[in-house]
């Protein structure tokens, strides 16, 4: 049971995460940002892309599933896709503690993103420990 306490840390929780992504969006660099917990609930977004929220969640969870085949041996950390018209579909999966968190990003692929999403990665760490 969620006391009240706790509830306002997950609203303070939820609040910065969006502010994260309101600041890494106007970066210009990402057409999309999704961010979900392990559970497929969505925490944050932002989108100015055509692909469908529930496109990227039912793809990164495939992923997902197709990576724990792998088993302990390969952990994995990235998938990066491209598609016909050059956009990247990035898929980070992060954990902080107890939380598993899956980024969803959509990128122009004119701008690189591996150091943008360490830093985004970054930010969300300071908000988790």
């Amino acid at each position: 049971m969620i006391n009240k306490t706790e509830d306002v840390s997950i609203n303070n929780i939820q609040d910065s995460i969006e502010d994260i992504i309101r600041h890494y969006s106007s970066e210009e660099r990402w057409d999309s940002i999704y961010i979900f917990s392990s559970e497929g609930l969505l925490i944050a977004s932002h989108n100015n892309s055509d692909y469908p929220e529930e496109l990227l969640l039912e793809f990164a969870f495939t992923l997902i599933n197709g990576a724990n085949l792998l088993g302990d041996n390969l952990k994995v950390k990235e998938i990066i896709l491209r598609d016909i018209k050059k956009r990247q579909l990035i898929f980070h999966y992060v954990k902080f503690s107890e939380d598993e968190l899956i980024i969803a990003a959509v990128s122009s692929g004119k701008k690189g993103f591996r150091r943008a999403m360490g830093r985004l990665e970054k930010s969300l760490s300071n908000i988790y420990n």
